[in-house]
Parts: structure tokens; sequence; C-alpha cells
């Protein structure tokens, strides 16, 4: 069931990149993120290791054809290990939280992708700071919205609508 759900999550976050940089979103929110933190979310760090590696070279592909082939995947690997240490130590069930932890994480990537591309290729390249921090926070709430409502019993409701209605 996860590697299919892994799967179904790159080819949204695919399409999703894709669609918005059609749109000339600014800071659009980091989609290939959202599916390593949903493997990490148990707290298993292989899993989310694993779905990090494709999640970045795709993220390469998408993003960055010209540079170093390997960079997003390297940064979404070390994310997915971190997220999912975090998810071992702690509980975290608070949609704000997940939040701020996506928000996070995007900052941790965008400078370990900073630092990679300094030491790499010698050239020094911050992010924007007013486009980081719009990419982190439109994240963190697009995460912290997907995150409530998995939370939310559709199945037990549809069946509640469903008795109601035969009555």
């Amino acid at each position: 069931m996860k590697p299919l759900r892994v799967a179904i999550g790159l080819s949204l976050a695919v399409l999703a990149t894709l669609g918005l940089g059609a749109l000339n979103v600014p800071a659009p929110p980091d989609f290939f993120l959202l599916v390593v933190a949903d493997m990490a979310r148990g707290g298993v760090a292989i899993p989310a290791m694993l779905a990090g590696l494709p999640a970045g070279l795709l993220e390469d592909a998408l993003l960055a054809p010209g540079r170093l082939l390997g960079l997003h995947a390297f940064s979404k690997i070390l994310i997915g290990y971190l997220l999912a240490t975090v998810g071992a130590r702690m509980v975290v069930e608070k949609p704000v939280a997940v939040g701020g932890l996506l928000a996070g994480a995007v900052l941790v990537d965008a400078a370990t992708l900073t630092f990679l591309l300094w030491v790499l290729k010698g050239d020094y390249l911050p992010p924007a700071p007013w486009r980081l921090a719009a990419r982190a926070l439109s994240t963190g709430v697009l995460g912290g919205l997907l995150y409530a409502a998995s939370r939310v019993p559709w199945k037990q409701r549809r069946e509640a609508r469903r008795r109601v209605r035969m009555t």
C-alpha cells in the first residue's frame, strides 16, 4: 500500500508543480516534501528516506535540469530522516505543529541546497528571503490542512449519512 501511495503522491506533486509553474505562482508549496513527510509520519526513517530519493530526483528533473542531478534528492533524503526522527521521538498531532514542522523542513531544505551548491559549484546563491518565507508558509499551511483532513473519519461520516437516509 505504501509504494502505491508514494507513486500517487509523486504523480500529484509533479502535476501540481507543473500546474503552478504554468500559472507563474511566485512561491508554490513544496509538494515533493509533502510526500516525504507523509512517509515520515510513522516515525520510521528508512521508508521516508526511500521516498525522498525519487521525490528529489523528480524535483531535480523538473526544477533544475541544468544543475547537478541529485542535489534535491540528497536534501529530501536528509529531510525524510529528520522528520522521521522527530516523529519517532515526539507525538505531533496538532495541524499547527505539523505545519510548523513542514515550514521548518522547507527552511532546512533550502539551507542544504544552498550549502551544496556553494561547496560543489562555488556559487553562493541563497534564495530570496521573502520567497523562501512564502514557500515555507504555503507548504506549512497546505501540510497542516492535509493533515487535518486526513484525521477526519470520512468513512464513518459517510456510513452515518447513509444510515440516516435509509431510515
